[in-house]
């Protein structure tokens, strides 16, 4: 019997493919979302006795060994390889005339090349007085020894010649080091030194545990701070997760992945003792990573970064995790304060305990939307219905988009009838906003007016500008950037140019701009400048009085008395504080 026969003999079609594929039964066959094009309903199949599956909708099909040479893009003599594995048969050496092609031999070699870097960079640590030193980096980020080792966490010397000329003495050919990525050739073509020189060093496995690829964190001011490795034969960065090859299994178990940006976020939610955790490495989700998360769970905790970048990304990844009908979470962390940051100074507990509370991403975005809108009046709760509704329309069940919009309406104290209808024409046109006009934010009467005052005159510019950044009442306004912009030019000493000014500005904030600029008003006075101004405080306090209404909410229904006497105090604080503002 050919090797192949027997691995196929001793393999359970539905047991492989149910590593990748939320599988159940339906009649003799087992049912499943296909992982190979998008779908919402199930038409990939698997017959356990015939051993053979089918995707009705795109109409892949095959044996366990096709299946997994789709799955993780091998060739034949791997998948072979990978099955044997997972089927526990050993593999004689000799393939009975199975041979192996050119691009087998390179992705093994490949393979092999990044297993004996792994090991190189790890055995760095502690080899030289230079290692010692990125140890101690990652001592004073709070990485225990054992933590370092889990992760097989390493060290790429500063010389570039190190590594290159250890896998040259292992007999590696230079073209193939070249492929790798890890090795570079300078201009002239002479001379191959290391891509990764003075970085503390990340092993990037796939979902089997082989590692494919490297990150660099920089020591010292080295640019960029973090390098990765490029797309190899075995390296396709839209298509792996950082640490789901460890992960899985507590993913499955759990039914829910926790999702964050870095290599350090992830390994500080894990070395917490919380497993299922996966980074995406500082960018938004792809199509294939969505798509192979979806194997395990079709359910995610979304925590990135709080900074504008990491708000930013999070709402992306909402956006195509929602379209493949994910059940999705948004754990934003307070103080301002990324994962890795929060659990050294909160601790673990805290941020199990956060993570359990973590509000629907339905709320995470209305409570985001109230928080720059003002709900005191109609026109502010319709704007801050359009800045939600677009994101609505992309859930792909109607039934559940209807009680979405059911609880968005009460929330925002709109008519529910009128925003149901509203959310079915947005859902059926599959449109990115509802209404632009409408959903277009609009910057408020006293962010222009006041922006027009400091425009026109650089003293009063000196004396609110600056105190209204520095206190914080712009912030989440559009026309913020503005206000930034204007202050870091007078810091500076220089005039307050348009120019200058909407040198670094989005689109949205230029449009303030210009805007306030032509706005029609009274001349500008320190007394209009000081209405405004308190206009403003006004307005932030409102907000902030809104999202203490909407967390008393949250922490009665979850009965959490501790946290609710908390906010009750907060609340008659605020309360107080909007009182003194709106006194004559």
């Amino acid at each position: 019997m050919r090797q192949a026969d027997e691995v196929r003999a001793a393999a359970d079609i539905v047991k492989i493919v149910g590593d990748y594929v939320k599988l159940r039964k339906a009649g003799v066959n087992m049912v499943g979302l296909c992982p190979f094009h998008q779908e919402k309903t199930p038409s990939f199949a698997v017959h356990p006795v015939k051993q053979v599956f089918h995707c009705f909708g795109c109409h892949a099909g095959g044996d366990v060994f096709k299946f997994v040479m789709l799955i993780e893009q091998l060739s034949f003599p791997e998948a072979l390889r990978r099955v044997a594995e997972k089927a526990g048969v050993t593999l004689r050496e000799q393939m009975d005339g199975e041979t192996h092609d050119a691009q087998t031999r390179d992705r093994a070699t490949l393979y092999k090349i990044h297993e004996v870097a792994a090991k190189f960079f790890q055995a760095q640590l502690g080899a030289t007085a230079e290692g010692r030193a990125g140890r101690g980096y990652l001592a004073d980020r709070g990485l225990a020894d054992e933590t370092i080792a889990r992760f097989k966490l390493g060290y790429a010397p500063s010389n570039g010649q190190a590594l290159t000329r250890h896998l040259l003495e292992l007999g590696f050919e230079p073209g193939v080091l070249e492929k790798s990525g890890l090795v570079l050739r300078d201009a002239e073509g002479n001379r191959h030194f290391d891509r990764f020189r003075r970085r503390i060093i990340f092993p990037i496995s796939n979902e089997s545990g082989k590692v494919v690829a490297f990150g660099g964190r920089a020591l010292g001011d080295d640019q960029p701070k973090y390098l990765n490795s490029p797309e190899t034969p075995i390296y396709t960065k839209s298509r792996v997760l950082y640490h789901l090859d460890r992960a899985g299994s507590a993913i499955r178990k759990a039914d829910e992945a926790i999702l964050v940006e870095g290599y350090m976020d992830c390994i500080a939610v894990a070395a917490a003792g919380i497993e299922r955790v996966v980074a995406s490495c500082g960018t938004s989700l792809t199509e294939s990573q969505i798509r192979l998360l979806a194997r395990y769970t079709p359910q995610v905790v979304v925590n990135y970064d709080p900074d504008s970048a990491g708000v930013a990304a999070a709402e992306r990844s909402l956006a195509g995790l929602l379209e493949e009908g994910f059940a999705v979470r948004v754990l934003a962390l307070p103080l301002g304060l990324d994962p890795d940051a929060f659990i050294k100074k909160q601790g673990a507990a805290a941020y199990d305990k956060l993570l359990s509370g973590a509000p629907s991403y339905i709320d995470y975005l209305t409570e985001r939307a109230a928080s720059s809108h003002d709900l005191s009046k109609p026109e502010g709760r319709v704007a801050a219905a359009n800045a939600v509704l677009p994101h609505l329309a992309k859930v792909p069940d109607a039934m559940l988009r209807s009680q979405l919009a059911q609880s968005l309406a009460q929330r925002l104290r709109l008519d529910e009838r009128a925003l149901r209808e509203e959310l079915k024409r947005a859902a059926a046109r599959r449109e990115s906003q509802v209404r632009p006009e409408a959903a277009r934010s609009k910057a408020s009467l006293a962010v222009k007016e006041l922006l027009r005052v400091c425009l026109q005159s650089e003293e009063l510019a000196d004396e609110f500008a600056i105190d209204l950044v520095k206190s914080g009442d712009c912030e989440g306004l559009l026309g913020e950037q503005v206000f930034r912009r204007i202050v870091e030019l007078r810091d500076r000493g220089e005039k307050l140019d348009v120019g200058l000014i909407e040198e670094s500005l989005s689109p949205e904030e230029r449009g303030v701009l210009y805007e306030s600029l032509f706005w029609r008003g009274d001349p500008p006075t320190r007394a209009l400048a000081q209405g405004c101004r308190q206009k403003l405080r006004l307005e932030r306090a409102q907000r902030e009085l809104e999202k203490l209404r909407a967390e008393i909410e949250r922490a009665e229904r979850a009965k959490d008395d501790p946290r609710l006497a908390e906010l009750i105090t907060a609340k008659q604080l605020m309360d107080r504080k909007l009182r003194e503002l709106l006194r004559p």
